[in-house]
């Protein structure tokens, strides 16, 4: 902008002095004298204007020199006027111009001071704006890093929580098939308890009559011999007072038969309540246990009936008989008792034996802690000593643990079921 108007006061300046430069007066008396002659000869060469008219036209030329200088006057004064108002602009215009260069210089420096503190401002901002996204980003990387230990955790807690359902319902399956065994062996005793009392019971029912038997033949040899009639009463008598002793014997033993039925019975009642309570130990860890203990009693309920069955079957009071019988009397049948004995053996031995392998078997193939478990039962089936248990125990714990040395073998050593024991060599 400045620069337009200092080009168009140049301009301005140029062309004042030729238009407002003064004519002298000579110069413009001359060229009045030059005009008037040339409008002289014009007046002669024409012949038609008179003096008058050339008087009044010389005056008529003075006026308008007079205008025209007056002007000329009033231009110079105006082109003097117009060089100092030229001057006073220039004067004002480089006034200006160093104001408006000091104004655009400080402004300049102003805004460059501005720029410069609105770059460091914009550096210190940036500069901070960064440091925390490297705080957020380094938040969000431990997160992360957290987030991913906790899925590893998960996916560990999950593995382990997908073993222990594996374990329950494989413990599950076994304690379902020690339960059915266990619910058999009682059920097979309760059958083989009936089958003994009816045994007996037959036993009893063909010793009375044979006692019986002996008795009349007895009788009828005493009615054919010579006896008095007071020796015949007495006799009766004497056979009244056994045959009463001999009935309150058959009452006696029948009752206790009965008394011992109902026992076994009850006892068989009760072990198979114990084995419905042993369903509600499953989580307790000792269904091993439990069970081990039912077969425990189940044997020994076993073990204590079957003598006390057999002393009863085969006590068999003697009557008191004058003479031998005159006929023979039949033998009681015994072999059907023994061949149920037999197969009864065979059964307990057989179900005995699957137990003994299937625990061995699950011994063999489980975890430390579970065979720590399994020690008792292992050792009660195998007839374990005490010295031999503990070894055992000493070996599981040599391998569980990280340091320690191994046990040494002492004791012995049961290779069977059967009892065979043989040393260490």
């Amino acid at each position: 902008m400045f620069a337009k108007l200092k080009k168009k006061i140049a301009e301005e300046a140029a062309t004042a002095p030729r238009s407002g430069v003064r004519i002298p007066r000579t110069i413009s008396k001359e060229s009045i004298t030059s005009v008037g002659a040339d409008s002289g000869d014009d007046f002669a060469s024409d012949g038609s204007s008179s003096r008058d008219d050339l008087s009044a036209q010389l005056l008529r030329r003075n006026h308008q020199i007079r205008k025209l200088e007056a002007k000329l006057s009033d231009y110079a004064e105006q082109l003097r006027i117009m060089q100092k108002t030229k001057e006073k602009l220039e004067i004002a215009l480089e006034r200006h111009q160093d104001s408006s260069i000091k104004k655009l210089q400080e402004q300049s420096e102003s805004h460059q001071a501005n720029r410069t503190k609105m770059a460091e401002g914009m550096a210190v901002a940036l500069e901070k704006k960064d440091q925390e996204w490297m705080e957020k980003l380094a938040a969000l990387e431990r997160e992360k890093s957290a987030l991913s230990a906790q899925l590893e955790e998960m996916m560990k807690q999950s593995l382990t929580l997908f073993q222990k359902r594996d374990d329950l319902d494989e413990l599950d399956g076994f304690q379902q098939q020690e339960l059915a065994k266990v619910k058999h062996m009682v059920s097979y005793c309760l059958v083989w308890c009936l089958s003994r009392q009816a045994a007996v019971t037959e036993e009893d029912k063909e010793r009375l009559l044979v006692e019986f038997q002996k008795k009349v033949s007895s009788l009828e040899r005493r009615l054919q011999g010579n006896l008095s009639q007071d020796e015949h009463l007495q006799e009766l008598l004497q056979e009244k007072s056994s045959l009463e002793m001999s009935l309150e014997n058959t009452r006696a033993e029948l009752l206790s038969v009965r008394t011992n039925h109902a026992d076994t019975v009850s006892s068989l009642e009760a072990q198979v309540k114990h084995v419905d309570v042993a369903t509600n130990l499953y989580s307790s860890g000792r269904t091993h246990t439990v069970l081990w203990t039912l077969m425990m009693s189940l044997s020994f309920v076993s073990k204590k009936l079957k003598p006390e069955v057999e002393a009863e079957g085969k006590e068999k009071p003697e009557p008191v008989c004058p003479e031998p019988p005159s006929t023979p009397a039949p033998s009681p049948p015994t072999s059907r008792t023994t061949v149920t004995n037999t197969s009864d053996l065979n059964d307990s031995r057989e179900i005995n034996f699957e137990y003994l392998k299937h625990v061995v078997l699950k011994f063999m193939s489980s975890r430390d802690a579970e065979a720590y478990q399994l020690i008792r039962a292992v050792s009660v089936l195998l007839s374990f000593t005490r010295e031999e248990e503990e070894m055992l125990k000493q070996t599981l714990e040599y391998k569980m643990s990280w340091f320690g040395s191994k046990p040494s073998p002492k004791g012995i050593i049961r290779p069977s079921i059967s009892g065979a024991s043989t040393h260490w060599s």
